[in-house]
């Protein structure tokens, strides 16, 4: 178990100590924008709404990033995924991450391209069944509608690189910025609390 905070388990989020000023190998928006389905890369995009892009993280990372990831920091950079949201669009539902081998996967380093003003919402876990939704191999989730469900905190990500917390249902309540989210995903960490055992070296 961790010592580093009271209460840490319990908790949603973590600011960590990441440089990720010049991480990205490619200028993102233009990459997405000039062609939003390109082969061998999974994406949703509906233009009005916003789009999720998985890219191999040797596209999106420069190498020297890849490098102080996996040979100082000691963790894999297995997926990246792109989030994007139009101004002012909320997503009915709230949803949990699930992995290619359809299991829970518990968390996710995650920050903006630019100022964020909307905040990421966490609910509690709900008695009820959830909606599989699986619109494509990276994007597999456990969804349930926002009627109803109690949330338990919220927080607005931002540029600085934030752990968070996916096993239990969460949201974006969008502000009137569009948002552009990079979330860094490792497959050396499955639960929350592995999340927080593999970067507790990292949270400020």
């Amino acid at each position: 178990m961790l010592t580093l905070l009271s209460g840490q388990m319990d908790d949603h989020y973590f600011r960590i100590n990441l440089d990720v000023a010049n991480s990205l190998a490619i200028d993102l928006k233009d990459y997405i924008l000039d062609n939003p389905y390109r082969p061998n890369e999974h994406a949703i995009y509906l233009e009005d709404a916003g789009g999720i892009w998985t890219l191999n993280p040797s596209t999106l990372f420069t190498q020297e990033f890849i490098d102080y990831c996996e040979q100082e920091l000691k963790f894999r950079l297995d997926i990246a995924q792109i989030f994007m949201r139009r101004p002012r669009y909320q997503h009915p539902g709230a949803h949990i991450d699930i992995s290619k081998d359809h299991t829970v996967h518990g968390g996710g380093i995650n920050w903006t391209l630019d100022v964020d003003d909307s905040q990421m919402v966490w609910y509690k876990y709900p008695k009820h069944e959830p909606v599989v939704t699986e619109r494509s191999p990276t994007d597999i989730n456990w969804e349930w509608p926002l009627d109803n469900l109690e949330e338990t905190a919220r927080t607005t990500i931002g540029t600085m690189p934030t752990l968070v917390r996916t096993d239990v249902p969460h949201t974006i309540d969008m502000g009137n910025h569009e948002r552009w989210l990079v979330s860094l995903r490792t497959l050396d960490a499955k639960t929350w609390q592995e999340h927080c055992n593999l970067f507790k070296g990292l949270i400020n």
